[in-house]
């Protein structure tokens, strides 16, 4: 990851060898879960005693599990009876829907004939934001041939805050299962401070209205203001 990051071409140059940089050279476990019911659920199903796992790769896959397991009599009917395999319209996925409570009452069975329940967590939503490139192509499903194309990204933008964020996960999933980056270049801009140099937040109640400023004193004004605050500071 440390090498490919070097290939990238960050501006300023110092958030990639510096606080993206560090970062990555004092890596540590990431927790890939969550407790929450909101978010996008780990495909993952276990027995009870928990030595047995299934991590499902699609929709279709999942299909086939929820045949055996009504098979086996731990299912009723298959919630994903109607779906249609290799057919990518919006109308098939509408079909039915992989999100709590609904994925929580599929009950799969093993491979020793044991029930088996999904992990109730979810998957950290940073990762559904760095699957974003795979997901937007829905690869691997479609696009396999043209995926070059799309893949890595010539340029992104967003705040120095996504260090720890968007910028890793991006980063992290492209190096894992593609050995590339995900964005060859990037701008990194900084954050609006308040008169005292610290961040602006809504957590701090230190932020500015931008409404009501423009509202008192107009757009024009205001992005004057800042076109030569940033001119000032260089």
């Amino acid at each position: 990851m440390i090498e490919l990051n070097n290939t990238i071409n960050w501006k300023p140059q110092s958030t990639g060898t510096g606080r993206f940089g560090k970062w990555l050279e004092n890596l540590v476990d990431w927790n890939l879960s969550r407790s929450r019911f909101w978010g996008t659920p780990l495909p993952i199903w276990l027995t009870e005693d928990r030595k047995e796992e299934k991590c499902i790769g699609s929709a279709a896959e999942l299909k086939s599990e929820i045949e055996k397991s009504v098979r086996a009599g731990f299912m009723k009917t298959n919630p994903l009876g109607k779906f249609i395999e290799n057919d990518f319209s919006k109308a098939n996925y509408e079909k039915f829907d992989l999100h709590r409570p609904f994925a929580d009452d599929i009950i799969l069975v093993s491979n020793n004939g044991k029930k088996m329940f999904r992990e109730q967590d979810l998957i950290d939503v940073w990762f559904d934001a760095g699957a974003m490139p795979y997901a937007q192509a829905h690869y691997p499903f479609e696009n396999k041939s043209n995926f070059s194309e799309m893949f890595p990204a010539d340029f992104i933008a967003e705040g120095v805050d996504q260090t720890r964020g968007w910028f890793f996960t991006l980063h992290a999933i492209a190096s894992m299962t593609s050995d590339s980056v995900a964005f060859k270049n990037i701008i990194s801009n900084g954050l609006v401070l308040d008169k005292n140099g610290n961040k602006m937040s809504k957590r701090l109640g230190n932020a500015v209205d931008p409404f009501t400023t423009i509202e008192e004193f107009g757009t024009d004004p205001l992005r004057w203001y800042n076109a030569h605050k940033c001119t000032a500071l260089g």
